[in-house]
């Protein structure tokens, strides 16, 4: 199998919004997140190849673990084909589907993550010991995949402007939380606390639903008071900026 070929390569993981402005990677995913509608039978994620060599790929999806070898994660979706070969400039579809091995809430969205492993072909035996001797990069790159079901609608858009935020201080740290009352996931592209004419950076990445989740700031502060600029992922891969006042 090819995820025992992984430890032949220098693996580079590439992640969400960092595929705009990649260059390194030859396989390009049509899109940056991908959204499972339960209504839907499958959905198809195109790859290209735009390099100038051919290259074995591997797909599979995991729950948020990336360390996990591809057959050791039990998920309800298939990706296939889960190996193929994608010739310079040209492309391969990839069929996702949901099994339903397992039970997924229907009263919020899941997230799962799709992974894509280009592994670059060996060095020819007739060339030079120098291109023999390259070190040898095997990118792989994750998106997001939102299981969306049936019944919630279309209306993930909405979900960034009913968040509610908060500051906290639990020992001696500053946390940011945020109340997520929708049944869909925000992701964060940015997360920026502003008070008294200062800027504070805030590590958060997804508000889950139907949920709080806290974020910490990198810098502690006393702050009590002020606003959240944020920038949020819509369901196309746009990101939109937003603010929003501390409760």
């Amino acid at each position: 199998m090819l995820c025992h070929l992984r430890t032949a390569f220098t693996v580079i993981t590439l992640t969400g919004t960092l595929l705009s402005n990649v260059a390194w990677a030859d396989i390009v995913i049509s899109g940056t997140r991908i959204v499972y509608r339960g209504a839907q039978k499958d959905v198809n994620v195109r790859l290209e190849n735009k390099g100038s060599r051919p290259l074995l790929v591997q797909t599979w999806l995991d729950t948020g673990n990336d360390n996990t070898e591809p057959g050791a994660i039990k998920v309800p979706f298939n990706a296939t084909p889960p190996v193929s070969r994608i010739d310079p400039k040209k492309g391969q579809t990839i069929k996702i589907m949901y099994t339903g091995s397992q039970t997924l809430p229907s009263d919020r969205e899941s997230v799962f993550w799709f992974n894509v492993l280009e592994v670059p072909p060996k060095a020819n035996k007739n060339e030079n010991s120098a291109a023999q001797n390259t070190l040898q990069l095997a990118f792989r790159t994750r998106i997001k995949l939102f299981y969306r079901p049936q019944g919630l609608g279309d209306l993930a858009g909405e979900a960034p402007a009913k968040l509610t935020w908060r500051m906290k201080h639990e020992q001696g740290k500053s946390v940011v939380t945020v109340n997520n009352p929708t049944p869909y996931f925000v992701s964060f592209n940015s997360i920026e606390l502003e008070s008294t004419g200062k800027k504070y950076i805030v590590d958060g990445q997804m508000a889950a639903p139907l949920t709080e989740t806290s974020f910490t700031l990198k810098t502690a502060t006393t702050i009590s008071s002020g606003k959240i600029n944020y920038s949020f992922i819509n369901d196309f891969g746009g990101i939109i900026n937003a603010t929003a006042s501390l409760q």
